[in-house]
């Protein structure tokens, strides 16, 4: 069996669970306590971010991308169309770069405030506040109508482009399609009206992309 291991949060993880799932592989999705990567830990030999996943041969995959890239050469699809192989990766990129730059920054103080216990919500500002400084989250959380702006603006023309077609390289979805998703799901997650605020295009595709789901 194949397990998963993801943060309900992650739009790394929940990218690649919409592709297990669209691609109908039959798998076991771990949830990984924030505050306790212990057994994360022990199967990666030290990695202790996610997605990480358990092939049924027992290879241990870590990094979104690389496992996406395993899962599309081991199961019969069309999320990478012949021709469009540089345009659905390159969007992928820019989701997954550009576009989850702003939209974690808008979901942090949610996804921080959710965490149950006092030493996860500290863990969680810690790792922020490593990266992008002390009081980043608070921050974000007081920046959250310019942080709108610059996300709206950023997804623009993805929006102008849902707003012609049902998926972004056209009528079949693909590849970009689920690296969007995964942001979307990070939304629902964090703030569950903030997609809509988003654009109500936004949530027509998130629900176009959950009706592929086959489990």
């Amino acid at each position: 069996m194949i397990r998963l291991h993801r943060l309900r949060y992650s739009p790394y993880a929940r990218k690649v669970q919409v592709l297990l799932e669209i691609l109908a592989v039959p798998h076991e999705v771990v949830e990984v306590p924030y505050g306790n990567r212990e057994e994360l830990a022990q199967l990666t030999g030290g990695y202790v971010y996610v997605p990480v996943l358990e092939t049924s041969t027992g290879t241990v995959l870590t990094e979104s991308r690389a496992i996406c890239e395993w899962a599309l050469r081991t199961f019969p699809n069309t999320l990478v169309p012949p021709g469009l192989e540089a345009a659905a990766w390159a969007f992928h990129d820019h989701v997954e770069n550009t576009v989850e730059d702003v939209l974690f920054r808008l979901c942090s103080p949610a996804v921080r405030d959710a965490w149950p216990t006092a030493w996860e919500r500290a863990l969680y500002t810690l790792v922020k506040e490593r990266r992008y400084g002390a009081g980043c989250v608070d921050a974000w959380r007081g920046d959250r109508e310019s942080l709108l702006t610059r996300a709206r603006d950023v997804l623009a023309p993805t929006r102008t482009t849902l707003q012609h077609q049902s998926f972004v390289l056209g009528a079949a979805p693909t590849l970009a399609d689920l690296a969007l998703y995964g942001q979307w799901a990070m939304c629902d997650v964090a703030e569950p009206g903030l997609l809509l605020e988003l654009d109500p295009v936004f949530v027509a595709h998130a629900r176009r992309v959950e009706a592929l789901r086959q489990q």
